[in-house]
């Protein structure tokens, strides 16, 4: 489930696709579900080394991706999307952000722990981290440097993808915990 939300998710770069309002909010609600997925699966592997650690980034990825889930199937149900709303738009928006942000902090997790695959792990950390700079809050990409955060925004997105594909992957494939302790 997961290696296909992040499959989605990079299909979005696929030029003549009419992905059209239904696609893109198939894309997100199964990379949220696929997300939710691969967390649970990486946790299971991570807690018998490192459980605190594990459950300190597992939750609030797992929390992150339940909240932005919710969010596009409340503003597909609206009759515009994106909702035009300013404070819709803030909800929606924070909860882009912890997405990312979760994100990133799963990957870095995992990475110190080692269950799984380091560079899976990292990818993810990396996209998360560059995706968040995409939060319009912060207005990196409409000021001065747009032009170079956007390409770098888009690129994180995209290594998210491959992120949850790489774990999804590993954690489908090996099928004993690794035995590495954290230093």
């Amino acid at each position: 489930l997961g290696v296909r939300g992040g499959a989605l998710l990079l299909a979005a770069w696929l030029p003549n696709l009419p992905w059209g309002e239904d696609g893109l909010m198939l894309r997100l609600v199964l990379l949220n579900v696929g997300a939710i997925a691969i967390v649970l699966a990486v946790h299971r592997r991570q807690a018998p080394i490192a459980r605190r650690l594990s459950y300190v980034s597992a939750v609030p990825a797992i929390a992150a991706n339940a909240w932005y889930l919710v969010m596009v199937l409340i503003a597909v149900r609206r009759p515009v999307f994106p909702v035009p709303h300013p404070g819709f738009r803030l909800v929606f928006s924070s909860a882009a952000l912890a997405l990312w942000l979760s994100a990133a902090l799963f990957g870095a997790v995992a990475i110190r722990i080692g269950a799984v695959t380091r560079w899976g792990a990292l990818t993810l950390t990396i996209g998360a981290l560059l995706a968040s700079l995409g939060d319009s809050r912060w207005g990196f990409t409409t000021g001065p440097l747009g032009s170079l955060v956007e390409p770098l925004m888009l690129a994180g997105v995209f290594l998210v993808g491959v992120g949850w594909i790489w774990l999804g992957i590993d954690v489908g494939t090996r099928r004993r915990p690794a035995t590495v302790q954290p230093q």
